[in-house]
């Protein structure tokens, strides 16, 4: 079962160009339907033999009665995703020429609740956004950063760990475009906005050096690339300054960058390539915030609303 679950996670690696976020939480699922079955047959898990659909649904009984840490039943999303792990790992081994005795279709399929993304105020970020440009001194180098960040993630809608991976030599300053690197490997040249640009150039004034071709686009003190989980601090520190009620995730600007588009006419196929999305309906849940917020506007100026 071990060496299986190394083939399969190796596949997603080099087959399927999984990120490393992918690869972590499936090797985490992988690893847990790996303990269940070594506890429930009391020796490893023979591959295919011991895939039998009994087991697979019993996995899948056992793992919706799981709780979190803080004693709260696991979310569907969670549950979503652990059985699609291991549908997909069935459906690996079965493309291995290893038939599993119909185990595949014994995984039940979970519905999960739509969440609508959180957005934030266009007028509330930009004015924040403003106030941090003009009063945030030259020197001030881990502000400085703070606000490129969040520049460069709201103004391109970027993911934060496509911003830590950027490099330099990406960015075409003189038509403000930069080639990104997304999910699976995916290229896609997206606009950025001349606020961003402004905002990187002046925190690499305050490194006192500019960052190389091949040198990260958001380089720390040293020059070495940031982490996403150290941007996501800077970036959660600006947001909270929106108020309590406000998402202060990075994702929020990404998500806010496609609904400000789209609440200002943006074509649906646009927004689409300009997240980098494979499907159309990826991209089409920011168009229910819209409907939203244009009801919301209704109710309030409409005199007979």
């Amino acid at each position: 079962m071990e060496r299986w679950i190394a083939d399969y996670l190796s596949y997603l690696d080099s087959g399927r160009r999984a990120s490393p976020a992918t690869l972590r939480a499936y090797a985490a699922e992988m690893n847990r339907f790996e303990e269940f079955l070594r506890t429930r047959l009391r020796r490893a898990a023979r591959i295919p033999e011991d895939l039998t659909a009994d087991l697979i649904t019993a996995y899948a009984a056992a793992r919706s009665l799981e709780r979190t840490e803080a004693r709260r039943p696991i979310s569907a999303r969670t549950l979503a995703r652990s059985l699609a792990a291991v549908r997909s790992f069935l459906r690996f081994v079965e493309r291995r020429g290893h038939h599993a005795g119909g185990a595949r279709g014994a995984v039940p399929r979970v519905s999960v609740p739509e969440t609508l993304p959180s957005s934030l105020s266009e007028t509330a970020l930009n004015s924040l956004l403003d106030e941090m440009t003009a009063s945030t001194p030259p020197t001030d180098v881990r502000n400085l950063r703070a606000l490129a960040a969040v520049e460069c993630l709201y103004g391109a809608g970027l993911r934060v760990g496509e911003l830590a991976g950027l490099r330099r030599g990406r960015l075409d300053e003189r038509r403000l475009l930069v080639r990104v690197l997304g999910k699976g490997s995916r290229e896609r040249v997206v606009p950025l906005s001349r606020r961003a640009l402004a905002a990187l150039q002046r925190y690499w004034k305050s490194l006192r050096r500019e960052p190389d071709a091949e040198g990260p686009l958001l380089p720390g003190p040293r020059g070495a690339a940031l982490t996403a989980r150290t941007l996501e601090r800077d970036v959660a520190r600006v947001l909270a300054r929106l108020g309590p009620n406000a998402a202060t995730h990075a994702h929020a600007l990404r998500h806010s960058f496609a609904t400000h588009l789209l609440d200002r006419g943006a074509d649906l196929r646009a927004v689409q390539e300009l997240l980098g999305h494979r499907n159309l309906a990826t991209t089409q849940i920011y168009t229910h915030v819209t409907r939203r917020r244009l009801k919301a506007a209704y109710a309030r100026a409409h005199p007979r609303a």
